[in-house]
């Protein structure tokens, strides 16, 4: 290109002058210009990627040749082996016969026992023996030993109820003692001592009853609410 432009111009110079091949050769000067750049820069970069060699002096460097396709080495399979070994469990009857230890068991202390407790009624001070003293046709005497098992002088209340058999009361009194107040209570008759008896000693109660027919015992006795014996 650059020859061929050389000759363009050198053509243009004989036919017109200097001035006529100035004019003709501008539109090309742009186009000169940026081919002479291209060059001077393809020129700087040879020498700075081969610095002890001239532009004349380089050479493409060869290209390795491709290295050989990989060989697939061939693998046989391995014989699988069908014969095995295993283990075989013994006889049951081979086996110790299974015993079984009673395991004893001794507690450090023995396990409380919860028992409910039991409150018992506390020992009579004054008790009672009924007694017969008499017995006739229509009525009967009978009698109430009250007995102080104390060390202490003790009053003492004597209840006696009877069966329909008996009737009304005649006449009641305490055997050389004080008497006692007598009150009534429905069926029921109730003495209160006069004077306390004494510790270690006994006094008697005794009381006349009608009655019909037989039969002379109290279906209640009681002194001091504990019952006659």
């Amino acid at each position: 290109m650059g020859r061929r432009f050389l000759q363009m111009a050198g053509s243009k110079f004989q036919q017109g002058g200097f001035r006529d091949g100035i004019r003709d050769l501008l539109p090309w000067a742009p186009t000169v210009i940026a081919v002479g750049a291209l060059l001077f820069m393809l020129l700087v970069t040879m020498v700075r990627l081969y610095p002890g060699k001239r532009p004349d002096d380089i050479a493409l460097d060869p290209v390795p040749p491709l290295p050989p396709p990989p060989q697939t080495a061939v693998v046989e399979p391995s014989p699988i082996k069908t014969s095995f070994s295993y283990a075989v469990p013994p006889s049951p009857t081979t086996r110790p016969p299974y015993s079984r230890k009673p395991v004893s068991w001794s507690p450090s202390s023995p396990p409380p026992t919860h028992r409910p407790a039991t409150t018992r009624p506390p020992a009579p001070t004054v008790t009672g023996r009924y007694g017969i003293v008499g017995t006739y046709d229509a009525e009967f005497i009978g009698e109430v030993a009250i007995s102080n098992v104390t060390d202490v002088p003790r009053d003492w209340v004597v209840s006696l109820r009877f069966p329909d058999n008996v009737g009304d009361l005649r006449t009641s009194w305490v055997e050389s003692a004080p008497q006692a107040t007598l009150t009534r209570s429905g069926d029921s008759y109730v003495w209160h001592s006069g004077v306390p008896v004494n510790a270690r000693s006994s006094v008697l109660l005794r009381f006349q009853f009608a009655r019909t027919g037989t039969g002379d015992r109290p279906t209640t006795c009681t002194v001091n609410a504990t019952r006659c014996g």
